[in-house]
């Protein structure tokens, strides 16, 4: 319990003092299917291919996965058929310059535009934690289409890790963490001018070559995570503490040379315009309850999670910031039903799992401001991946 504390408060203190010797960033983490179904709530007792992002404790699992390839989706809109409508004749190409400013400025205004994806493989269970992922996310933000600002991150990741279980009585403890070298890429300058892309959009110029040119912040890290949780009967309690690490230095530069640098397999440069930045450390604790009713036919669950109190403290959020709540019943071994609330605001969703192939899908609102209600973001995110 002291070595606990202890490690908490090292993670208090450094989140602390990041904004005042470096520039601090979020951590960024795919919108996977079952977790926002669940309202987000499916961190600290992660398990399989989503312990290599959630809790490394998963790596101590007696039955090992294979994950030969997870592949995720999402968007930011209300998922209404008019904005899925609009949406879809916005990709096609098909629309003219006053249905593209029209479409945009009801999206942007309505809940914010944008979207992600993410990409991964690995091996977990049986003591042993390995693999890799990208995300990659964007979002517009603005009063209009013309006037707003877009943000994009994306990071590769790569891990390694470890973990036991320990038995003592009727509880299972599991203990595990890993080492993560990562790279981090940031639009530059607080973002970019969302109004350019639009033009070059309209006019049918070129839009490619509008980001090639935009300004971006880039380089590699290297990160550690450790978790533990404590199974005792169908209850099972967890504790995930990600991104422990030290600064590192981005240089900025355009999209088009930080492409050029990668593709040539050199890392980027450091520059008069380097800096040091660090990722910020997250704490996540979490509480489930999975009575098996009817093994095989009916197994229900209940998750309940208090994700990120530093950044609740840092930026005196809302307490309901913190909370997470999720409700999931399988049915039949392979179908499963999901509904949650994320910070006060609900989500629903389902699974298939399909002997090697599972495919999940989810609808969600999310708070991305201090209070419920300050600045809600909906969307919807779907999945598939190849297990063994």
């Amino acid at each position: 319990m002291k070595r606990t504390t202890f490690v908490l408060a090292l993670v208090l203190l450094a989140a602390s003092l990041a904004g005042a010797q470096t520039a601090a960033l979020s951590p960024l983490s795919a919108k996977d299917p079952r977790s926002m179904a669940l309202g987000g709530a499916f961190t600290a007792l992660s398990s399989g291919y989503s312990a290599l992002s959630g809790n490394p404790a998963g790596f101590a699992a007696a039955k090992a996965e294979l994950t030969v390839a997870d592949f995720s989706s999402w968007l930011y809109v209300k998922p209404t058929q008019a904005n899925l409508e609009k949406a879809a004749r916005l990709a096609s190409g098909g629309a003219d310059d006053a249905e593209i400013l029209s479409s945009m400025n009801d999206l942007i205004t309505e809940n914010g535009f944008g979207g992600g994806l993410s990409f991964g493989a690995g091996y977990v269970g049986k003591g042993l934690g390995v693999g890799m992922f990208l995300v990659g996310d964007s979002s517009v933000k603005g009063e209009t289409a013309m006037g707003a600002v877009m943000t994009s991150s994306a990071s590769l990741n790569a891990v390694l890790g470890l973990g036991a279980p320990i038995r003592i009585g009727g509880l299972t403890v599991s203990l595990g963490g890993d080492v993560r070298p990562f790279f981090r890429a940031e639009s530059a300058d607080g973002g970019w001018a969302f109004g350019e892309i639009m033009s070059g959009l309209m006019s049918g110029g070129d839009v490619g070559a509008v980001f090639m040119g935009e300004s971006v912040e880039s380089g590699f890290g290297l990160a550690m995570d450790f978790g533990a949780s404590v199974e005792l009967g169908s209850l099972s309690v967890g504790l995930s503490i990600r991104d422990v690490a030290p600064s590192f230095i981005v240089s900025e530069m355009t999209v088009e040379e930080l492409l050029a640098e990668l593709g040539a397999g050199s890392f980027p440069r450091a520059s008069c315009s380097s800096q040091s930045v660090l990722v910020l450390p997250s704490v996540t604790a979490g509480l489930a309850w999975k009575p098996r009713l009817v093994p095989g036919l009916v197994e229900p669950a209940l998750y309940f999670e208090v994700q990120d109190p530093v950044s609740v403290i840092r930026d005196r959020e809302s307490f309901w910031n913190l909370l997470h709540v999720g409700a999931e019943v399988e049915l039949l071994s392979f179908f499963s039903l999901r509904a949650g609330l994320n910070k006060g605001w609900p989500s629903a969703g389902f699974g298939l799992d399909l002997a090697f192939l599972s495919l999940d899908a989810a609808v969600f609102t999310e708070e991305l401001g201090r209070r419920p209600g300050d600045l809600p973001r909906s969307g919807a995110t779907i999945s598939a991946a190849i297990r063994f």
